[in-house]
């Protein structure tokens, strides 16, 4: 079985599957840190989470 990677670096487009860092902003959201081992290139996603 194959998986996609969860995002591909913008600056080089390599495989990014792990985050750094995440973080639970509340009982909705949560935040990753993402950075490109191939290049450096770092950013953030923020993810929300539908109510139960």
């Amino acid at each position: 079985m194959r998986y996609r990677p969860a995002h591909v670096c913008a600056q080089c487009g390599e495989a990014l599957y792990l985050p750094e860092f995440s973080e639970w902003l509340d009982s909705g959201s949560a935040r990753h840190l993402w950075q490109c081992d191939a290049c450096g290139y770092t950013f953030e996603t923020t993810v929300q989470f539908a109510a139960a």
